[in-house]
């Protein structure tokens, strides 16, 4: 089952305010003498633009058999279900973990291995949580609203 990224209206407003910056920044390049430095800044943003949307278009989850299996733009990676020890609602701009495919300041800290942990955050999580645990019951929640 896929479960796209849920897209935080801060974050929607900070994607949007930097890829129209990086159009701006561009803007000055029209006034030289040639259109080298246009086409140079042009095309470095342009590929900015480019990552920017690809990530915000293509992040999402999917379970399959005991994998969760995560995308976000050229970014993937796969975490044995069976393997989570831990998963922890999380509400705020600062993420303490390193891996954060999502984008949305509201997700789920979800803990694997011993010291691993990914920061996601998929628009059904009480779905989400609930099919994680049909497929690992030792699943110890912290801090989630959904679980009692």
């Amino acid at each position: 089952m896929i479960f796209k990224s849920v897209v935080s209206k801060l974050n929607r407003y900070i994607y949007v305010g930097v890829l129209l910056f990086l159009l701006l920044l561009t803007i000055p390049a029209l006034f030289e003498d040639s259109y080298e430095p246009f086409v140079v800044l042009f095309s470095i943003h342009f590929l900015v633009i480019l990552f920017f949307v690809w990530c915000f278009k293509s992040t999402y989850y999917e379970i399959l058999n005991s994998d969760l299996h995560w995308k976000s733009g050229p970014f993937y990676g796969k975490i044995d279900i069976t393997k989570i020890n831990k998963i922890e609602y999380h509400k705020g701009i600062y993420v303490p973990t390193l891996c954060k495919p999502a984008l949305s300041h509201r997700g789920l800290i979800i803990t694997f291995n011993k010291y691993d942990d990914i920061y996601i955050s998929p628009e059904k999580q009480q779905e989400f949580i609930t099919k994680l645990q049909a497929l690992n019951p030792n699943i110890t929640f912290k801090n989630s609203p959904y679980v009692e």
